[in-house]
Protein backbone atom coordinates (compact mmCIF):
# COMPACT_ATOMS: atom_id res chain seq x y z
CA UNK A 1 0.00 0.00 0.00
CA UNK A 2 2.79 2.74 0.78
CA UNK A 3 4.59 1.45 -2.52
CA UNK A 4 0.85 2.49 -4.26
CA UNK A 5 1.31 5.96 -2.45
CA UNK A 6 4.44 6.31 -3.53
CA UNK A 7 3.79 6.16 -7.16
CA UNK A 8 1.14 7.92 -7.16
CA UNK A 9 2.63 10.95 -5.25
CA UNK A 10 5.63 10.71 -8.24
CA UNK A 11 2.61 10.49 -10.66
CA UNK A 12 0.91 14.33 -8.89
CA UNK A 13 4.19 16.03 -8.79
CA UNK A 14 5.61 15.30 -12.17
CA UNK A 15 2.57 17.15 -13.44
CA UNK A 16 4.50 20.55 -13.01
CA UNK A 17 0.98 22.47 -12.47
CA UNK A 18 -0.19 24.13 -8.89
CA UNK A 19 -3.16 21.68 -8.35
CA UNK A 20 -0.85 19.05 -9.27
CA UNK A 21 1.30 20.20 -6.24
CA UNK A 22 -1.65 20.22 -3.99
CA UNK A 23 -2.70 16.86 -4.77
CA UNK A 24 0.88 16.15 -4.11
CA UNK A 25 0.75 17.69 -0.71
CA UNK A 26 -2.26 16.00 0.41
CA UNK A 27 -0.89 12.79 -0.69
CA UNK A 28 2.13 13.18 1.43
CA UNK A 29 -0.70 14.08 4.28
CA UNK A 30 -2.71 11.04 3.85
CA UNK A 31 0.37 8.95 3.39
CA UNK A 32 2.02 10.36 6.66
CA UNK A 33 -1.22 9.80 8.31
CA UNK A 34 -1.56 6.42 7.31
CA UNK A 35 2.00 5.16 8.55
CA UNK A 36 1.18 6.53 11.73
CA UNK A 37 -1.84 4.80 11.96
CA UNK A 38 0.02 1.47 11.06
CA UNK A 39 2.52 2.28 13.78
CA UNK A 40 0.19 2.93 16.69
CA UNK A 41 -1.56 -0.42 15.66
CA UNK A 42 1.64 -2.73 15.55
CA UNK A 43 2.38 -1.01 19.17
CA UNK A 44 -0.80 -1.83 20.40
CA UNK A 45 -0.94 -5.42 18.94
CA UNK A 46 2.79 -5.51 20.97
CA UNK A 47 1.94 -3.94 23.69
CA UNK A 48 -1.12 -6.78 24.29
CA UNK A 49 0.82 -9.25 23.30
CA UNK A 50 3.65 -8.41 26.24
CA UNK A 51 0.74 -7.76 28.89
CA UNK A 52 -0.60 -11.22 27.96
CA UNK A 53 2.49 -12.83 27.83
CA UNK A 54 3.44 -11.08 31.52
CA UNK A 55 -0.46 -12.30 32.62
CA UNK A 56 0.45 -15.65 31.51
CA UNK A 57 3.52 -15.81 34.33
CA UNK A 58 1.33 -14.33 36.70
CA UNK A 59 -1.08 -17.45 36.44
CA UNK A 60 1.45 -19.66 36.43
CA UNK A 61 3.54 -18.21 39.49
CA UNK A 62 0.71 -18.38 41.08
CA UNK A 63 -0.40 -21.69 40.30
CA UNK A 64 2.89 -22.90 41.43
CA UNK A 65 2.58 -21.03 44.50
CA UNK A 66 -0.65 -22.82 45.18
CA UNK A 67 0.77 -26.30 44.53
CA UNK A 68 3.69 -25.53 47.12
CA UNK A 69 1.18 -24.26 49.83
CA UNK A 70 -0.76 -27.68 48.82
CA UNK A 71 2.01 -29.46 49.91
CA UNK A 72 2.79 -27.22 53.60
CA UNK A 73 -0.97 -27.73 54.26
CA UNK A 74 -0.80 -31.32 54.13
CA UNK A 75 2.22 -31.79 56.57
CA UNK A 76 0.69 -29.24 58.51
CA UNK A 77 -2.95 -30.60 58.90
CA UNK A 78 -1.05 -34.47 60.04
CA UNK A 79 0.10 -32.73 62.72
CA UNK A 80 -3.04 -30.83 63.61
CA UNK A 81 -4.99 -35.38 63.54
CA UNK A 82 -1.57 -36.28 65.72
CA UNK A 83 -2.59 -33.95 68.08
CA UNK A 84 -6.45 -34.47 68.11
CA UNK A 85 -5.62 -37.88 68.60
CA UNK A 86 -3.18 -37.60 71.47
CA UNK A 87 -5.72 -34.97 73.00
CA UNK A 88 -8.37 -37.95 72.85
CA UNK A 89 -6.32 -40.50 74.50
CA UNK A 90 -5.53 -38.02 77.69
CA UNK A 91 -9.16 -37.48 78.01
CA UNK A 92 -9.62 -41.40 77.85
CA UNK A 93 -6.63 -41.93 80.33
CA UNK A 94 -8.05 -39.09 83.06
CA UNK A 95 -9.69 -40.33 86.16
CA UNK A 96 -9.48 -43.98 84.23
CA UNK A 97 -9.21 -47.18 86.24
CA UNK A 98 -8.47 -49.48 83.92
CA UNK A 99 -4.25 -50.00 83.89
CA UNK A 100 -1.14 -48.53 85.63
CA UNK A 101 -0.43 -45.08 84.29
CA UNK A 102 2.88 -44.70 82.38
CA UNK A 103 4.71 -41.76 82.93
CA UNK A 104 6.23 -42.18 79.78
CA UNK A 105 3.19 -42.18 77.85
CA UNK A 106 2.06 -39.18 79.17
CA UNK A 107 5.18 -37.44 77.99
CA UNK A 108 4.34 -38.83 74.41
CA UNK A 109 0.75 -37.84 74.82
CA UNK A 110 1.46 -34.30 75.91
CA UNK A 111 4.12 -33.84 73.64
CA UNK A 112 2.24 -34.41 70.76
CA UNK A 113 -1.29 -32.73 72.12
CA UNK A 114 0.66 -29.38 71.45
CA UNK A 115 1.46 -30.10 67.69
CA UNK A 116 -0.42 -27.29 66.76
CA UNK A 117 1.97 -25.66 63.96
CA UNK A 118 1.30 -21.91 62.48
CA UNK A 119 0.47 -21.99 58.71
CA UNK A 120 2.50 -19.30 57.16
CA UNK A 121 2.38 -20.14 53.10
CA UNK A 122 5.14 -18.18 51.04
CA UNK A 123 3.07 -16.93 47.75
CA UNK A 124 5.33 -13.41 46.88
CA UNK A 125 3.44 -13.45 43.62
CA UNK A 126 -0.16 -12.99 45.22
CA UNK A 127 1.53 -10.85 48.07
CA UNK A 128 2.77 -8.64 44.62
CA UNK A 129 -0.45 -8.26 43.54
CA UNK A 130 -1.71 -7.03 46.43
CA UNK A 131 -0.18 -4.88 47.40
CA UNK A 132 0.62 -3.24 43.83
CA UNK A 133 -3.55 -3.40 43.30
CA UNK A 134 -2.83 -5.00 40.23
CA UNK A 135 -5.03 -7.50 41.51
CA UNK A 136 -8.19 -5.19 40.74
CA UNK A 137 -7.23 -4.85 37.14
CA UNK A 138 -7.18 -8.76 36.29
CA UNK A 139 -9.26 -9.59 33.56
CA UNK A 140 -10.45 -12.86 34.94
CA UNK A 141 -13.62 -11.67 38.09
CA UNK A 142 -13.86 -15.03 39.10
CA UNK A 143 -10.20 -15.86 39.64
CA UNK A 144 -9.66 -12.11 41.47
CA UNK A 145 -12.70 -13.24 43.72
CA UNK A 146 -11.09 -16.11 44.32
CA UNK A 147 -8.47 -14.29 45.39
CA UNK A 148 -9.91 -12.24 47.47
CA UNK A 149 -11.78 -15.01 49.72
CA UNK A 150 -8.09 -16.92 50.31
CA UNK A 151 -7.20 -13.96 51.68
CA UNK A 152 -9.64 -13.85 53.82
CA UNK A 153 -9.74 -17.24 54.69
CA UNK A 154 -5.84 -16.98 56.01
CA UNK A 155 -6.93 -14.62 58.39
CA UNK A 156 -9.51 -16.58 60.00
CA UNK A 157 -7.50 -19.30 60.42
CA UNK A 158 -4.28 -16.96 61.91
CA UNK A 159 -7.10 -15.35 64.04
CA UNK A 160 -7.96 -18.28 65.50
CA UNK A 161 -4.36 -19.41 65.86
CA UNK A 162 -3.88 -15.93 68.06
CA UNK A 163 -6.67 -17.45 70.36
CA UNK A 164 -4.66 -20.79 70.65
CA UNK A 165 -1.17 -19.23 71.48
CA UNK A 166 -3.03 -17.31 74.13
CA UNK A 167 -4.80 -20.20 75.74
CA UNK A 168 -1.19 -22.02 75.56
CA UNK A 169 0.94 -19.50 76.72
CA UNK A 170 -1.41 -18.19 79.24
CA UNK A 171 -3.38 -21.63 80.91
CA UNK A 172 -1.63 -24.77 79.42
CA UNK A 173 2.04 -24.39 79.71
CA UNK A 174 1.73 -22.78 83.17
CA UNK A 175 -0.02 -25.79 84.47
CA UNK A 176 2.86 -28.10 83.24
CA UNK A 177 5.26 -25.65 84.86
CA UNK A 178 4.21 -26.88 88.00
CA UNK A 179 2.66 -30.61 86.90
CA UNK A 180 4.85 -32.11 84.93
CA UNK A 181 8.53 -32.52 83.64
CA UNK A 182 8.99 -30.02 80.64
CA UNK A 183 12.83 -32.45 80.44
CA UNK A 184 10.77 -35.45 80.25
CA UNK A 185 8.46 -34.22 77.63
CA UNK A 186 11.42 -32.83 75.81
CA UNK A 187 13.05 -36.73 75.55
CA UNK A 188 9.20 -37.33 74.63
CA UNK A 189 10.14 -35.40 71.58
CA UNK A 190 13.22 -36.86 70.60
CA UNK A 191 15.77 -34.39 72.01
CA UNK A 192 19.05 -34.76 71.52
CA UNK A 193 20.03 -31.76 74.31
CA UNK A 194 18.49 -33.56 76.80
CA UNK A 195 20.14 -37.02 77.62
CA UNK A 196 18.66 -37.91 80.99
CA UNK A 197 15.06 -37.81 82.96
CA UNK A 198 14.51 -35.32 85.68
CA UNK A 199 15.16 -36.67 89.00
CA UNK A 200 12.21 -34.74 90.32
CA UNK A 201 9.37 -36.66 91.06
CA UNK A 202 5.98 -36.54 88.62
CA UNK A 203 2.56 -37.47 89.88
CA UNK A 204 0.61 -38.81 87.01
CA UNK A 205 -2.02 -40.43 89.62
CA UNK A 206 -2.66 -36.99 90.91
CA UNK A 207 -2.41 -35.03 87.77
CA UNK A 208 -4.72 -37.67 85.84
CA UNK A 209 -7.30 -36.82 88.42
CA UNK A 210 -6.77 -33.33 88.53
CA UNK A 211 -10.21 -31.65 87.48
CA UNK A 212 -8.26 -29.05 86.09
CA UNK A 213 -5.99 -30.66 83.99
CA UNK A 214 -8.63 -32.58 82.38
CA UNK A 215 -10.40 -28.89 81.47
CA UNK A 216 -7.15 -28.10 80.13
CA UNK A 217 -6.46 -31.05 77.88
CA UNK A 218 -10.44 -30.87 76.96
CA UNK A 219 -9.69 -26.52 75.67
CA UNK A 220 -6.92 -28.04 74.08
CA UNK A 221 -8.60 -30.71 72.07
CA UNK A 222 -11.67 -27.75 71.25
CA UNK A 223 -8.71 -25.47 69.50
CA UNK A 224 -7.11 -28.38 67.88
CA UNK A 225 -9.99 -29.18 65.70
CA UNK A 226 -10.92 -25.85 65.25
CA UNK A 227 -7.87 -24.77 63.34
CA UNK A 228 -8.03 -28.34 61.47
CA UNK A 229 -11.67 -27.65 60.46
CA UNK A 230 -9.85 -23.79 59.29
CA UNK A 231 -7.12 -26.06 57.38
CA UNK A 232 -10.19 -28.11 55.77
CA UNK A 233 -11.45 -24.95 54.53
CA UNK A 234 -7.59 -23.83 53.07
CA UNK A 235 -7.34 -26.99 51.67
CA UNK A 236 -10.86 -26.34 49.65
CA UNK A 237 -10.16 -23.08 48.76
CA UNK A 238 -7.28 -24.17 47.42
CA UNK A 239 -8.38 -26.86 44.90
CA UNK A 240 -10.85 -24.16 43.75
CA UNK A 241 -8.53 -22.22 42.73
CA UNK A 242 -6.15 -24.52 40.99
CA UNK A 243 -9.12 -25.30 39.23
CA UNK A 244 -9.63 -21.54 38.56
CA UNK A 245 -5.64 -20.74 37.31
CA UNK A 246 -5.77 -23.85 34.97
CA UNK A 247 -9.11 -22.82 33.57
CA UNK A 248 -7.50 -19.14 33.45
CA UNK A 249 -3.80 -20.92 31.70
CA UNK A 250 -5.87 -22.53 29.05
Amino acid sequence: MIKFFRILRQNLFSGGKPTGYLKYAIGEIILVTIGILIAIQLNEWNQQRLERYQYTVVLQNLKEEFIRTKELLTEITSKYVTSIQANMQLMQMIASQDEPISELQIDSLISKSMLQPPFFPLQPTLAELINSGNIKSMPNDALKRRLYDWESTIKWFHFDYDLYINFNNQQFQPYINTHWSWKNIDIAEGSKQVQSRSNLTNNPLKMMHDLEFENLVDQNLFQANRLHRRLEGVGTMIEMLLDELETSLQ
